[in-house]
């Protein structure tokens, strides 16, 4: 057992330890050397981006406050209110419903009022009562009758453009 405690250092195992430890000290030198920047070129692109974004941003508020049309708002109060009224117009049997909606939309718009009080507008009850005297009108017309559309005709020794076989038909029937 005393033999098994010394241990001879100078032995090729620990020579192998000792190589494979230096190439990896070389390689984490070699990751520890980054290139060199130019701080300052990178900090005046930030700052042209910087500025650029904040150029952007300001034209953007500048035309949405120039804009003519308002902005679209959806609250959940007048998705509501749409579902109230388009199934009411269902329970009547309102065809085309959603056409009318967007035609209530506008003028709630147009007036700056909820569009349950945009049902009661002059300008919608006249849009309504024209959609509607029209859909009457559609529906007023009858179709065409597919039996009494054509009434064939009896060919006879006269009709124009007969051919050789009907006109020994015709003198075989009499």
């Amino acid at each position: 057992m005393e033999n098994e405690n010394n241990v001879n250092l100078d032995t090729p195992n620990e020579e192998v330890a000792e190589t494979v430890e230096t190439p990896a000290t070389e390689a984490t030198d070699d990751t520890l050397e980054t290139p060199e920047v130019d701080v300052e070129q990178l900090q005046a692109t930030n700052k042209r981006l910087f500025e650029r974004a904040k150029k952007a941003e300001a034209e953007l508020k500048a035309s949405k406050a120039n804009s003519n049309t308002p902005a679209k708002t959806t609250s959940p109060a007048s998705s509501i209110e749409e579902t109230v009224i388009l199934d009411k117009w269902a329970e009547r049997g309102v065809p085309n419903a959603e056409m009318l909606m967007e035609q209530l939309k506008k003028v709630a718009s147009l007036n700056g009022i909820s569009i349950l009080k945009a049902q009661t507008d002059t300008l919608f009850v006249a849009v309504k009562e024209k959609f509607e005297k029209e859909q009457k009108q559609k529906d007023s017309f009858l179709p065409v009758s597919r039996g009494s559309g054509a009434v064939k005709a009896k060919k006879s020794f006269n009709t124009p453009g007969l051919s050789r076989d009907e006109h020994k038909k015709m003198i075989e029937s009499l």
